[in-house]
């Protein structure tokens, strides 16, 4: 049995053991070699994030709470962090100068070898471009916006089934390939 070098409730003493066991739950890691957030202390960090929210929560863990684990992990692994202004457009966090989009998927259909991305081109500004010529102009303003002010889309998916997540980085710079799409491809799907 654990001691606590303060008095504790019975209850509270049945939450901090909750709490132990859940920061000591087993987790398969695999780290990208290249990434900038491989560091054993961001792992360890957003990982103790992860298995607190899902031991006080009981859910998986998303937005605002992946915001925060996120920033913390980053800080806690020696990063300088700058959370983006209230109410900014495109980016949510700075890490060491490159702007951040952070993003959060739990979708029943996600797919291990297919990344979604809807931020963009979910937006009612579509359906009110009536030509393909307009719809195109307008998605080239929108991702020249997006790709001069956003470095990178940091993704935190969730697989539902294995009950497992992966952390993914999205350079921004992928997304210029929208550049060389033709005109046809800007025609409505529907009325």
């Amino acid at each position: 049995m654990r001691e606590f070098s303060t008095s504790v409730t019975p209850a509270e003493f049945r939450r901090l053991e909750e709490f132990l066991n859940a920061l000591r739950t087993q987790c398969e890691v695999h780290l990208n070699p290249c990434s900038e957030y491989n560091a054993s202390e961001f792992e360890s960090e957003f990982r103790s994030k992860l298995l607190t929210h899902h031991c006080f929560m009981g859910s998986p863990l998303f937005q605002e709470s992946f915001d925060t684990a996120f920033i913390a992990a980053c800080e806690h692994s020696g990063h300088t962090v700058e959370k983006a202004p209230e109410g900014r457009r495109f980016w949510d966090v700075a890490v060491d100068g490159r702007k951040i989009s952070l993003k959060s998927s739990k979708a029943k259909n996600l797919k291990e070898n297919r990344l979604h991305i809807s931020k963009l081109t979910e937006a009612a500004w579509i359906q009110d471009c009536r030509t393909a010529s307009k719809r195109r102009k307008a998605t080239f303003d929108l991702f020249g916006q997006y790709c001069a002010e956003v470095d990178a889309i940091i993704q935190l998916r969730y697989f539902q089934t294995s009950a497992m997540y992966e952390l993914v980085e999205i350079p921004v710079a992928l997304f210029k390939q929208v550049f060389d799409v033709g005109l046809s491809s800007f025609q409505a799907d529907g009325p």
